[in-house]
Protein backbone atom coordinates (compact mmCIF):
# COMPACT_ATOMS: atom_id res chain seq x y z
CA UNK A 1 0.00 0.00 0.00
CA UNK A 2 2.75 2.58 0.63
CA UNK A 3 4.03 1.68 -2.37
CA UNK A 4 1.19 2.08 -4.36
CA UNK A 5 0.67 5.66 -2.42
CA UNK A 6 3.91 6.94 -2.80
CA UNK A 7 3.16 6.64 -6.72
CA UNK A 8 -0.03 9.09 -6.54
CA UNK A 9 -3.02 6.40 -5.30
CA UNK A 10 -5.86 7.96 -3.74
CA UNK A 11 -7.82 4.78 -4.74
CA UNK A 12 -5.95 0.91 -3.34
CA UNK A 13 -8.06 -2.32 -2.79
CA UNK A 14 -6.84 -5.07 -1.48
CA UNK A 15 -8.09 -8.56 -1.34
CA UNK A 16 -6.91 -11.35 0.92
CA UNK A 17 -7.73 -14.90 0.39
CA UNK A 18 -6.86 -18.40 1.40
CA UNK A 19 -7.00 -21.06 -1.63
CA UNK A 20 -6.01 -24.43 -0.54
CA UNK A 21 -3.34 -23.69 2.09
CA UNK A 22 -2.31 -20.91 -0.06
CA UNK A 23 -2.31 -17.29 1.05
CA UNK A 24 -3.09 -14.69 -2.14
CA UNK A 25 -3.05 -10.84 -1.75
CA UNK A 26 -3.95 -9.27 -4.53
CA UNK A 27 -3.65 -5.68 -4.60
CA UNK A 28 -5.21 -3.35 -7.36
CA UNK A 29 -4.17 0.81 -6.80
CA UNK A 30 -5.73 3.34 -9.91
CA UNK A 31 -2.42 5.21 -10.77
CA UNK A 32 -2.50 7.75 -13.86
CA UNK A 33 1.07 7.32 -14.52
CA UNK A 34 3.95 4.67 -12.95
CA UNK A 35 6.92 4.28 -15.47
CA UNK A 36 8.67 1.46 -17.17
CA UNK A 37 11.84 1.55 -14.81
CA UNK A 38 9.79 1.59 -11.46
CA UNK A 39 7.80 -1.48 -12.77
CA UNK A 40 11.12 -3.10 -13.57
CA UNK A 41 12.36 -2.20 -10.13
CA UNK A 42 8.91 -3.37 -8.48
CA UNK A 43 9.16 -6.55 -10.03
CA UNK A 44 12.69 -7.03 -9.26
CA UNK A 45 12.15 -6.50 -5.82
CA UNK A 46 9.31 -8.44 -5.51
CA UNK A 47 11.16 -11.46 -7.50
CA UNK A 48 13.24 -11.60 -4.37
CA UNK A 49 13.89 -15.34 -3.22
CA UNK A 50 12.50 -16.28 -0.17
CA UNK A 51 14.36 -16.66 3.18
CA UNK A 52 12.45 -18.59 5.76
CA UNK A 53 14.68 -17.98 8.24
CA UNK A 54 14.51 -14.23 8.13
CA UNK A 55 10.55 -13.80 7.31
CA UNK A 56 9.95 -13.91 11.30
CA UNK A 57 12.77 -11.57 12.37
CA UNK A 58 12.18 -8.87 10.16
CA UNK A 59 8.89 -9.25 9.63
CA UNK A 60 8.32 -5.92 12.14
CA UNK A 61 10.32 -4.09 9.71
CA UNK A 62 7.83 -3.99 6.82
CA UNK A 63 6.38 -0.43 7.46
CA UNK A 64 9.94 1.52 7.64
CA UNK A 65 10.19 4.31 4.96
CA UNK A 66 12.85 2.83 3.11
CA UNK A 67 10.55 1.36 -0.14
CA UNK A 68 12.99 -0.62 -1.32
CA UNK A 69 14.25 -2.12 1.71
CA UNK A 70 10.44 -3.10 2.66
CA UNK A 71 9.68 -4.60 -0.57
CA UNK A 72 12.93 -6.61 -0.50
CA UNK A 73 11.60 -8.31 2.76
CA UNK A 74 8.32 -9.05 1.10
CA UNK A 75 10.26 -10.70 -1.99
CA UNK A 76 11.71 -13.19 0.78
CA UNK A 77 8.18 -13.51 2.49
CA UNK A 78 6.25 -14.46 -0.36
CA UNK A 79 6.75 -17.44 -3.47
CA UNK A 80 5.60 -15.57 -6.16
CA UNK A 81 4.62 -11.93 -7.69
CA UNK A 82 2.69 -11.00 -10.66
CA UNK A 83 2.65 -7.28 -11.76
CA UNK A 84 0.46 -5.82 -13.78
CA UNK A 85 0.00 -1.89 -15.06
CA UNK A 86 -3.65 -2.12 -17.18
CA UNK A 87 -4.78 0.56 -19.32
CA UNK A 88 -1.94 2.59 -18.00
CA UNK A 89 -4.46 3.64 -14.80
CA UNK A 90 -4.45 0.56 -12.61
CA UNK A 91 -1.31 -1.48 -11.44
CA UNK A 92 -2.45 -4.68 -10.10
CA UNK A 93 0.00 -6.64 -7.52
CA UNK A 94 -0.52 -10.01 -7.02
CA UNK A 95 1.59 -12.19 -4.41
CA UNK A 96 0.97 -15.67 -3.03
CA UNK A 97 2.51 -17.39 -0.28
CA UNK A 98 2.52 -21.14 0.56
CA UNK A 99 2.95 -21.67 3.88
Amino acid sequence: MGYCYKHGSDNVHIDITKENKKIIIFIRAQISFISKEDLELLEKLLTAPRCHEMEEYYWNLTGDNDTSTELTLVGMMIDESHINYVDGEYLEILLTRIP
